[in-house]
């Protein structure tokens, strides 16, 4: 049993680790893979979309985006195979789905605005899929949430929250911007492509914080998070002190299992 056995998760590796935290639902979930979303110069981007099971016809429901950035093929080079075919974005995703919303992964190679293609994908594509896009969240961890923190920039998707996991962060004032532009040469996420970032969002957001992670990752949360009391915004944080980075699918812990529960209901995109 993966949630009761700390050794069995070690002796996984690392690409085929799934959350510490699952729910029987997640078995009965409906995943459409490979979907192509946008073609470009002869390479076909895909995306998967999890559905949960017994939909009828006429149901709309939330739509949780997995954000993605980074190119693939430097993951897959390093890796062994793309972001959305980690087990972790894998079972993310079927949580969310298993949680009664829509979940969405794809892949990204060029630039962080591919994924401007795959929402209009998926306005286009929403009743096929049983889509409610005025019901839209977003879901990104570690280096991944500076692409969900560009993609707030659009006032147009009327993003109804987010779930920003033990992520790196960028405020208005581009307090850090120097030391996040160095790792990103190191890790090869997207940066420059972003857009810039002018406020701090003013919808739910749900941020965790492992307190022995990275020092850009411990360091950017914490101003994020002050800054974001400054003007009142409606932050959850949840930290958790012995937590270490990646700690929903590595820590087999019953406080790594609470935080996806935080993550599954209450954030939902009512």
């Amino acid at each position: 049993d993966r949630n009761n056995d700390s050794d069995s998760i070690q002796e996984i590796p690392y690409v085929e680790k799934r959350i510490v935290y699952e729910i029987p639902e997640m078995e009965n979930v409906i995943c459409f893979n490979d979907i192509v979303y946008h073609d470009h110069n002869g390479l076909s981007l895909a995306a998967d979309i999890y559905s949960p099971p017994d939909l009828e016809k006429t149901d709309k429901v939330p739509i949780v985006l997995i954000v993605n950035g980074y190119r693939d093929s430097y993951i897959f080079k390093t890796q062994g195979r793309k972001h959305m075919d980690f087990g972790v974005y894998v079972s993310w995703a079927e949580l969310i789905a298993a949680s009664g919303m829509i979940a969405v992964t794809y892949d990204t190679e060029f630039s962080h605005f591919e994924v401007d293609s795959i929402l209009v994908f998926l306005f286009e594509n929403a009743n096929k899929y049983n889509i409610d896009m005025n019901r839209f969240a977003l879901f990104a961890a570690s280096a991944n949430t500076l692409a969900a923190q560009s993609l707030m920039e659009k006032e147009d998707l009327n993003i109804k929250c987010a779930v920003l996991n033990y992520g790196i962060f960028l405020t208005p004032d581009k307090k850090h911007y120097a030391s996040i532009d160095t790792l990103s040469k190191q890790m090869q996420f997207y940066w420059k492509e972003l857009r810039e970032i002018s406020k701090i969002p003013e919808i739910p957001i749900f941020v965790s914080k492992p307190g022995r992670d990275y020092p850009i990752i411990t360091t950017t949360t914490d101003y994020f998070i002050n800054q974001a009391i400054l003007v009142n915004a409606p932050v959850t944080y949840y930290c958790y002190p012995e937590g270490l980075h990646n700690f929903d699918f590595l820590d087999n812990s019953n406080v790594s299992k609470l935080s996806l529960i935080h993550i599954s209901e209450p954030t939902r995109p009512y």
